[in-house]
């Protein structure tokens, strides 16, 4: 039961994040930041901050972590893609971008892991 509790407040605290998010992206130039506020860093707040409130601080530690592995992987996959979708065009920058991604987050999993 505890476990349905902890999974309907994440879902209630990030759903009331997204709105938060989603207002305030209405007021930047321009509105492309919209979905760059709108949905990930909010449900990743919503669920760090439940999961500190049910199992500490401590516990939350790591995953905050892999989040941060995962944005720095995320970060050179649009650097790279930047690049080579306009080089390569679709199928093939977005295949170099990946394999980009791929090398990062294998990477930094034993870092985090």
């Amino acid at each position: 039961m505890q476990d349905v509790l902890t999974i309907a407040a994440k879902t209630l605290f990030g759903g009331v994040l997204v709105l938060v998010f989603a207002a305030l992206s209405e007021t930047l130039k321009p509105k492309r930041f919209a979905g760059i506020l709108a949905a990930a860093p909010s449900v990743a707040i919503a669920g760090l901050v439940v999961g500190a409130l049910s199992k500490g601080p401590a516990d939350q530690a790591h995953a905050a972590q892999t989040m941060v592995a995962g944005a720095v992987a995320l970060a050179v996959y649009a650097g790279v893609a930047t690049f080579t979708l306009r080089r390569f065009g679709p199928l093939k920058g977005a295949s170099i971008a990946f394999l980009a991604w791929l090398v990062v987050a294998v990477g930094l999993y034993p870092v985090v892991s």
